[in-house]
């Protein structure tokens, strides 16, 4: 029965035809890329929904317990706090990485000695770990030893140290700088590979129609660079939006919440708490805006494709 089967199966294999297998060979390779993306992504992201809507603690069973931990989270102090303190880091922190980033790419596309030197050290802060370059800032930002106090009192703009970091005032820019700093090249990288890929006839023509420098930027660069600038300033928007180690080792979210972010909430309920269920739902909160702003990216992408075909 076993050896008749066999013969059937090939029997039925070789009787397919070549656009048949090939749909077959397709779906067969599929299935590898199915069960890492069931295993890897939609297995966890389906539990820590589930986990959202019950009042996990660790060592603990969970109960369901609806949107409890929602509106817990939604009556949380500082909860209006901390959404501006995201959103502020991460707006303002990806229009300052994207207008440095486009300065250093416009800059590193010119011809001038040292260049290649210069494009190598440029990956220099994206390649530094988070813990290192939070220590290292935080050490520039002392008030009593760091190194602006020192350099600004030497100079004599300033009559007295300043506590970067533990006053409310300098306390957000202070680590929006250390953001902006380890994330701007990513920007500028990203823009001279695309520059890179613009066809040179295009800045040799408009030359010959006599545009200025500005004209080349507005009417060729910038649309030549439209969908990397829309996919760079979104991927940062989200990486930013959940920059948890440089917060951290820099302010641990003060002085007086004042830089205290949407990941701080969930470090301190999940880990330091043990309550994974309000961890979650923390977690849970940003995934709609995340999701909806790579919607319209993927739609506008797409879009923009069928009217170039």
């Amino acid at each position: 029965m076993s050896v008749q089967s066999t013969v059937l199966r090939h029997t039925r294999y070789r009787d397919l035809t070549a656009r048949h297998k090939e749909w077959v060979l397709g779906y067969a390779m599929l299935v590898p890329a199915f069960f890492f993306i069931v295993g890897l992504v939609a297995y966890p992201a389906a539990w820590a929904i589930y986990l959202s809507f019950t009042d996990k603690v660790i060592g603990s069973p969970e109960k369901f317990i609806g949107f409890q931990n929602y509106v817990w989270l939604t009556q949380w102090p500082n909860f209006g706090r901390m959404i501006w303190n995201t959103v502020l880091l991460a707006v303002v922190g990806v229009a300052i990485k994207a207008f440095v980033g486009m300065t250093m790419a416009l800059a590193l596309n010119e011809q001038f000695l040292g260049r290649t030197v210069i494009r190598a050290l440029l990956f220099l802060p994206w390649t530094v770990p988070a813990f290192v370059a939070g220590l290292i800032w935080r050490w520039m930002y002392d008030d009593q030893n760091g190194l602006f106090n020192w350099a600004l009192l030497g100079i004599g703009l300033i009559d007295a140290p300043i506590s970067w970091l533990g006053d409310v005032r300098y306390a957000m820019a202070a680590v929006m700088s250390v953001v902006v700093w380890k994330g701007f090249p990513f920007f500028a990288i990203a823009y001279l590979a695309g520059m890179q890929s613009i066809p040179s006839e295009q800045y040799e023509a408009a030359e010959v129609d006599g545009a200025n420098a500005w004209h080349r930027f507005l009417y060729i660069t910038l649309p030549g660079l439209r969908h990397v600038m829309l996919v760079t300033c979104m991927l940062s928007l989200i990486w930013t939006a959940n920059t948890f180690d440089l917060v951290f080792i820099m302010t641990r979210g003060g002085p007086s919440n004042a830089t205290e972010v949407f990941t701080m909430l969930i470090y301190d309920q999940g880990i330091r708490n043990g309550r994974i269920g309000e961890a979650s739902t923390a977690a849970m909160m940003a995934v709609p805006i995340f999701a909806g702003l790579i919607i319209i990216l993927t739609r506008y992408l797409q879009d923009s494709d069928e009217e170039r075909a």
